[in-house]
């Protein structure tokens, strides 16, 4: 997810244009990981691609040739606007693929996906006529792109560029790394527009209106993440068809969506060992779960009978259902954003003082859920911050890279931890 920013005393003298006219202020950006990055790297997507758009420009800083990157724009797919979405691909080795899903805040009713002078957000109290809160949460949705008439076109312009220049400097998606485990593998950039954790196949209307005087129009909302994703799989099994083992993760609501996602990955490329990272996406239990889900139709497991009870519920199916398969989270003891998305009731001063003890008492139960298996580890350090992966080495402009997060007693460190989740040496072990 994403940072909500606390402009409480901006006063609001015009409303965000109707959606589908221009992206609102702050509708942009690469979401949940702009603190600490993503993943970039070179190599040539070559043949694998033909037909994407070459999106090189975009990263620009990186040490490998800027042109790697390339778009691929997926028919079938779709942004929350109905625009055609897709992915980035920078293409490697063809047995290994890192598959990075971006974050960036999640949106489930009117207030939270096209606030108007009808119904403003939850900073807001959802309330009508008046915010004073020209932001995320106040007269901004709380999701990136979600009303934004076209944030990935084709040419590979558009957001895009931005996503690959913000996630550019992680050294887990940087092949000239000589000890990044990951450098040969082929990298999938999937972003995010839809609003709806990637977990949705399912249109809703939300009127609206800006002005005054205006008639109410009535906007179309594309919960669509689960259905782009089927078929960027299938894109990606064509071009891929003997990948022996996948590197599935994301940060904030892209690691929500790598959970999410994880079962369809895994039938997509039944020959794979497929291993999950979750960053800064801890399936807890939230209020919201029963509204989330029924809105956008989310996708759970196939085959669970007890997901429809919660996040934890889906964590526990995941770690039974893939024994031999390596799964981890990454977190802050207290993510100011996660608790707010997941426990804060409507008010800006709940976003001021989120509940930590909730979010603290949760994550103490799911961290039990882990220890009780083998293949599911963690890596909780304190603090209130937000987004992880960063932390596991960011290019400096000398060359070098910046040292990974310690652990709270150190006595690791997240490359440690990382290094480890991807070949299951010692150093796989939870960590607080």
């Amino acid at each position: 997810m994403r940072t909500i920013s606390m402009s409480l005393l901006v006063v609001v003298t015009a409303c965000t244009p109707p959606p589908g006219m221009n992206p609102p202020p702050g509708d942009g950006g690469a979401g949940g990981v702009a603190a600490t990055g993503g993943g970039s790297g070179g190599g040539s997507a070559g043949g694998a691609s033909a037909g994407g758009a070459s999106a090189g420009g975009a990263s620009a800083g990186g040490p490998a040739d800027a042109g790697s990157w390339e778009w691929l724009p997926i028919d079938g797919s779709r942004c929350g606007s109905g625009a055609r979405a897709g992915f980035a691909l920078n293409a490697g080795a063809t047995d290994e693929l890192f598959i990075f899903v971006q974050g960036g805040g999640a949106c489930w009713n009117r207030g939270t996906c096209v606030p108007s002078l009808l119904e403003y957000g939850p900073l807001c109290y959802y309330g009508q006529n008046v915010c004073l809160l020209n932001d995320q949460g106040g007269t901004q949705p709380t999701a990136v792109f979600v009303t934004h008439p076209n944030p990935y076109p084709a040419d590979g312009g558009g957001a895009l560029p931005n996503d690959l220049r913000t996630i550019g400097a992680v050294k887990a998606l940087d092949r000239l790394a000589a000890d990044n485990p990951f450098r040969r593998a082929s990298f999938v950039y999937v972003p995010y527009c839809t609003g709806d954790l990637h977990s949705g196949r399912v249109q809703r209307q939300y009127t609206y209106k800006y002005g005054a005087f205006d008639a109410e129009s009535t906007y179309t909302m594309n919960f669509w993440g689960a259905a782009n994703m089927d078929v960027y799989l299938a894109r990606l099994v064509t071009l891929y068809p003997n990948v022996r083992r996948i590197w599935l993760t994301g940060s904030s609501g892209g690691g929500y969506g790598a959970s999410l996602n994880y079962d369809r990955v895994a039938r997509a490329f039944p020959q794979a060992e497929v291993h999950l990272m979750a960053d800064s996406s801890p399936l807890i239990d939230t209020y919201h779960f029963d509204d989330w889900r029924s809105t956008w139709a989310m996708e759970l497991p196939p085959g669970c009978t007890t997901c429809d009870g919660g996040f934890p519920a889906v964590m526990d199916h995941l770690a039974a259902a893939y024994p031999n398969r390596r799964m981890g989270l990454l977190s802050y003891d207290l993510d100011r954003i996660i608790t707010w998305f997941f426990h804060a009731p409507a008010g800006a001063e709940h976003f001021v003082n989120p509940p930590f003890p909730a979010f603290t008492n949760s994550l103490n139960a799911l961290e039990g859920r882990y220890d009780a298996r083998t293949n599911t580890k963690y890596f909780v350090v304190p603090g209130e911050s937000h987004v992880l992966w960063g932390d596991y080495g960011l290019r400096l402009a000398d060359g070098g890279y910046t040292a990974p997060r310690r652990s709270r007693d150190g006595g690791t460190d997240l490359k440690a931890f990382v290094d480890a989740w991807v070949d299951g040496g010692a150093g796989w072990h939870s960590s607080r």
